[in-house]
């Protein structure tokens, strides 16, 4: 350990000098206080002040830390020494108006003396996500190069694995807590609209060995592959931003998930929140028991509720009878109306029994037809086809080899292909003639095309009420259903731009507490881009904000890369900024964030001079 205090590079000053005595046979280092100075012949010498104590007591008691602190508050850089700051002077605002230290620190208070609290550690764990997205790697090094110390009052040298890991261990047991008063003061403090929440599950994959992990487990993907994974649940509001993010065991499926997070967002959220979600909620036992719960939904139903049959009953003259519905996906809008998706709906009522209680429960649900998603089904379905034919005739050109020399080698293999989507659809009949099987097969056009009669439609139920002075429509549950891509583009922004993975930890409890400080920066990123959004106005672009100074509709991505080359610089007379670009300067007045030092004067010209 060596530290300076006020001291310039040539002249004298006090350093902590450590100090190696052997006694008894064992070595002990002592940290000393030691003073440069000038004698009487000009030389540098040397005098010890003060013994500060025994190094590894002085760790175990605190005491190195707050020392260490100590050094790092005095000594102010060298004149010219710069920092990175960068999106930090956006992330310093949000932090301050979510209150997040203090929030931690009333949740997770510190026991002893400490010269950095839990929420002080956390809040920079934050930072270091939004500013330089990284494994939990060397943060230490991260905040020496950037303006940490300056804007948060955290310095570098105190973020060490140690301090980390045990802030992380001390966010674990209240992550819950601090996640729910989080929500909460985005929406006090930051006006985040509680009123409608889009809820996702997307998985985290891990690599490694987690043999002992009740978190990370194998399950099933997205991609229908078996990982070893976390899965993790999002709820987001109707302009993005993510106010609730949950970790879930990787084994664990989507029902107890969503069930999980209603029960904890029913305590954050108004009365008349309203819950939208994929068909992983679309059970009808979840739905009923939202119902009573008094919780409202737009949920799409599963194949399995049944609703099908009932559309059949319900709706004489199949799609064909739906009217059509005026809907047009964002995508989509700058496209021809001939070459946008066309979407017919109706809505109808829908009386649900419980499972489990049969309890009977008075719902409504749209019946959505989407040309895009009917095209999409058969030209799935006829990929499978395909796929299974193609399959099955590689079968036959091997029959009677060295894999198929029986009839139940031939059926065990057949088995493996023709999976349940599509067992009805074609038909496969295996023999024996000769000592040789045989195989042949053909497809079911009567099946397919009574299965292509439903192709893109879907069935979206709710328990909304309607309106006041008007009635609910499809196209109302249509509108609101679609915007579940806001959920899906913040899962993406959390594992592209604030890179989620890979995660270098091991324990649960830290795993547990590092997805929750993730989670507050995916927060914070989406009050960036719905702040700045509401103060330009709907769909208004932000001049020159993209690469080659193009204008566009502003994303809280392209707001962090604008702040990616800002600096300070340590001057005579204090910290100051580099000269902000017209961009810089308007993202910070439409959101409001004051300049924390002033920026360098720009450079005065001889016409100037001639001409003030």
């Amino acid at each position: 350990m060596y530290s300076r205090a006020n001291r310039s590079e040539a002249g004298p000053g006090m350093y902590v000098k450590r100090h190696a005595v052997v006694k008894d046979g064992k070595r002990y280092v002592y940290l000393r206080l030691v003073e440069a100075y000038r004698n009487e012949r000009g030389t540098v010498a040397h005098r010890v002040l003060r013994t500060l104590g025994r190094e590894d007591q002085l760790k175990a008691s605190g005491q190195l830390e707050q020392l260490a602190a100590s050094f790092a508050r005095l000594d102010p850089p060298p004149i010219g020494t710069r920092r990175h700051v960068g999106p930090l002077l956006l992330v310093a605002h949000y932090l301050a108006r979510l209150g997040l230290v203090k929030l931690i620190d009333t949740a997770a208070p510190m026991r002893g003396r400490a010269m950095l609290t839990h929420g002080e550690v956390i809040g920079a764990l934050v930072a270091n996500r939004l500013a330089g997205p990284a494994p939990l790697y060397d943060v230490a090094g991260w905040a020496s190069s950037a303006a940490v110390a300056e804007l948060f009052g955290v310095p570098a040298g105190l973020l060490n694995d140690d301090r980390l890991g045990r802030a992380l261990d001390a966010l674990a047991p209240v992550a819950e807590r601090v996640r729910g008063e989080v929500a909460l003061a985005a929406a006090s403090a930051c006006r985040a609209d509680l009123s409608r929440l889009h809820l996702d599950l997307t998985a985290v994959r891990f690599t490694g060995g987690y043999t002992d992990s009740a978190l990370v487990q194998k399950g099933w993907a997205a991609d229908r592959t078996i990982a070893r994974q976390v899965k993790t649940l999002q709820a987001a509001t109707p302009d993005g931003v993510a106010v609730y993010y949950r970790p879930h065991p990787g084994a664990r499926s989507e029902l107890p998930c969503f069930t999980a997070a209603l029960e904890q967002l029913a305590a954050i959220a108004p009365p008349d929140v309203v819950v939208v979600a994929d068909s992983g909620m679309g059970y009808l036992g979840t739905l009923c028991d939202a119902d009573t719960a008094k919780l409202r939904f737009v949920v799409p139903l599963r194949a399995d509720t049944g609703w099908a049959a009932r559309f059949r009953a319900d709706v004489d003259g199949g799609i064909d009878a739906l009217p059509n519905l005026d809907h047009c996906a964002r995508r989509e809008r700058r496209l021809l109306p001939a070459q946008r998706t066309r979407y017919r709906g109706l809505l109808r009522n829908f009386e649900a029994t419980h499972p489990d209680t049969d309890t009977r429960h008075r719902l409504r649900v749209a019946y959505i037809w989407s040309s895009e998603e009917a095209a999409s089904v058969a030209a799935g379905r006829e990929r499978a086809l395909a796929t299974a034919e193609a399959g099955l005739t590689r079968i036959r050109n091997g029959l009677g080899g060295r894999y198929y020399k029986t009839r139940k080698q031939v059926d065990d293999r057949v088995a493996k292909l023709i999976g349940p989507r599509i067992a009805d659809l074609i038909t496969v009949t295996t023999a024996t003639r000769g000592a040789k099987p045989t195989i042949t097969w053909h497809r079911n056009h009567h099946t397919i095309a009574a299965a292509a009669e439903l192709d893109g439609l879907y069935a979206i139920a709710t328990n909304l009420p309607d309106p006041p002075h008007t009635e609910l429509t499809a196209t109302d549950l249509l509108d609101i259903y679609k915007d579940q891509w806001i959920v899906e583009q913040r899962h993406r922004d959390l594992k592209q731009t604030l890179h989620v993975r890979p995660v270098f930890l091991h324990n649960d409890d830290r795993i547990h507490a590092l997805i929750a400080v993730i989670g507050i920066a995916l927060l914070i990123y989406g009050l960036i881009e719905a702040d700045l959004r509401r103060a330009l106005g709907p769909d208004t672009p932000l001049p020159a904000i993209l690469p080659e100074h193009r204008d566009a509709v502003p994303t809280a991505r392209a707001v962090l890369t604008t702040f990616a080359g800002l600096h300070a610089t340590y001057t005579t007379t204090g910290l100051v900024l580099d000269r902000l670009t017209p961009t810089q300067r308007l993202i910070l007045a439409h959101l409001d964030i004051p300049l924390p030092w002033p920026e360098t004067r720009p450079a005065t010209t001889t016409s100037d001079q001639e001409h003030p």
